[in-house]
């Protein structure tokens, strides 16, 4: 891969978002033909909690899924939760930003002025005769640069090319820190989500958002429990 393609792929995951894999084990239980009639025979809430002396698997389970982009991922990261009730918040208030979000904006405003930074060294390099663009939004510049470091790389300009990869790749980085995106994942055992009774991954250090990842029949829902709620999931209240 050259430095014009990783950059697209740096790209791509800072204004589009990208494909993620995540990978972990469920316990599979290969019920006996009679146990599945006794089963059947029960009620939902019973068979829920009914025991039996089956054999219990455990098996591999992988899924690909859909990421929002960094930057709007960044964003939400520093978004301040909505509060249940009106009034002034306090400091005391527990809907106010949590711890980290300080790092979130900061990251996210480098991203910003830096992509327009190599969006104009591009454009001073590859159109010296055109005027500087006022209206360019962080997102257009972004998705210029792949196609204008091709274009810079081709013309000699390879150690701006490389420059702009490596500050890139830098900015990636940081924000899937921040994120969680580097720490392993882990699947919740005993809790399952509120939304549709799917599995739940976190990573093993707690550093992230809890995730439904659904089931091996059905993809998840969507739903994100955050940081600061997620504890409430292993004493029973969150789900």
């Amino acid at each position: 891969m050259n430095d014009p393609e990783f950059i697209a792929d740096l790209v791509r995951q800072l204004a589009d978002g990208w494909e993620e894999r995540a990978e972990y084990h469920v316990p599979i239980t290969r019920h006996t033909l009679l146990c599945q009639a006794l089963r059947s025979a029960m009620s939902p809430g019973r068979r829920r909690h009914a025991e039996c002396a089956c054999q219990t698997e455990i098996e591999a389970r992988a899924q690909t899924s859909l990421l929002p982009s960094l930057l709007d991922q960044l964003q939400d990261e520093i978004a301040e939760p909505a509060a249940t009730t009106g009034g002034p918040k306090s400091v005391d208030d527990p809907h106010s930003n949590p711890p980290g979000n300080q790092a979130a904006f900061e990251c996210l405003l480098g991203i910003k002025v830096h992509a327009r930074a190599h969006f104009e060294a591009l454009r001073r390099v590859l159109y010296p005769d055109h005027g500087r663009r006022e209206a360019v939004t962080v997102v257009s510049a972004l998705r210029a640069i792949p196609d204008w470091c091709a274009m810079a790389n081709d013309s000699g300009y390879d150690e701006l090319v490389f420059e702009i990869k490596e500050d890139l790749r830098k900015r990636v980085r940081t924000a899937r820190i921040i994120l969680g995106y580097e720490a392993p994942q882990r699947l919740l055992e005993t809790t399952v989500c509120g939304g549709c009774g799917g599995a739940l991954i976190v990573a093993e250090d707690a550093s992230t958002d809890v995730r439904c990842i659904g089931t091996p029949e059905a993809p998840g829902c969507g739903q994100m429990y955050r940081r600061w709620d997620w504890i409430n999931l292993l004493e029973g209240e969150g789900a």
